[in-house]
């Protein structure tokens, strides 16, 4: 069956002398990967539309019952040119992607996923700082999008709306809940002690942390760039959703993108 859709060029390896399996992520299905015979030919017929980070429109046979499909044409709608301009802004565009090539499995569509992976991949191309925090940002919808955000706003235990206050105040977040307590409702000193059991998983949340993650979870992705954020803040939130996301899409890897991005931010230092 020929068909058409929107695409998002998650990887590609190299296939033979001169053909490529790329791995898409599409609007109407999902997860594909296809086989572009010939994209790695001097009069390759493809550009740079088949690249990482590149949105495409994709036309492929596309064969029931069968994990690789044959890609027919592949026309560039979007090549994100400014993610390439910079390492580390080119890492976390990277990052995202191998997130959802870790999380999603081949062909369960999901049009949300799908806008959010372009929405945020187009606001990391517009954005000149704070590059990392469209990954946190990524992370924290991903999880809505699955179906298990975290309560943000209100005590897991008391239902009370959480009061940031002073910078001082800690609260706690339950991993495996997705909830945070207030200063009342914090698990005693035995639930602390059992913090590494999956079952439980507790672990401090200060009140700084809590704001940011806020931000990250609802405010619009263009405007990111302008959330600065403390180093010691950063860390603490991106331990949390390392082992929140851990605790939910089991054999989930370390992201090699993120990796690079603290490498080469070393080396600028």
């Amino acid at each position: 069956m020929l068909t058409k859709t929107e695409a998002i060029v998650l990887k590609t390896m190299k296939y033979r002398d001169t053909s490529k399996i790329v791995t898409f992520y599409t609007k109407n299905y999902g997860k594909i990967k296809g086989l572009a015979k010939g994209a790695r030919s001097a009069k390759n017929k493809f550009g740079a539309a088949l690249e990482p980070m590149s949105y495409s429109m994709l036309v492929l046979y596309k064969k029931e019952h069968q994990d690789l499909h044959l890609i027919s044409q592949c026309d560039t709608i979007n090549p994100f040119r400014n993610l390439a301009e910079d390492l580390s802004r080119m890492a976390i565009a990277m990052a995202v992607l191998e997130l959802v090539n870790q999380v999603v499995h081949n062909e369960e569509r999901n049009e949300g996923l799908f806008n959010l992976l372009a929405e945020t991949l187009s606001a990391l191309d517009s954005s000149t700082k704070n590059y990392k925090t469209y990954l946190q940002a990524f992370r924290l919808r991903l999880v809505n999008l699955f179906g298990f955000s975290p309560n943000l706003d209100f005590c897991g235990e008391c239902g009370e709306a959480l009061i940031i206050g002073n910078e001082e105040k800690t609260f706690s977040f339950q991993i495996a809940r997705g909830a945070v307590f207030c200063s009342r409702c914090i698990p005693g000193a035995d639930a602390q002690k059992s913090s590494t059991n999956r079952n439980i998983m507790v672990t401090s949340f200060s009140a700084p942390a809590l704001q940011v993650a806020r931000r990250l979870a609802g405010a619009q992705l263009s405007t990111l760039g302008n959330l600065e954020c403390d180093f010691h803040i950063g860390n603490e939130i991106d331990e949390l959703l390392r082992l929140y996301l851990r605790y939910h899409f089991d054999g989930l890897k370390p992201l090699k993108s993120i990796e690079l991005f603290h490498q080469h931010k070393m080396n600028t230092v």
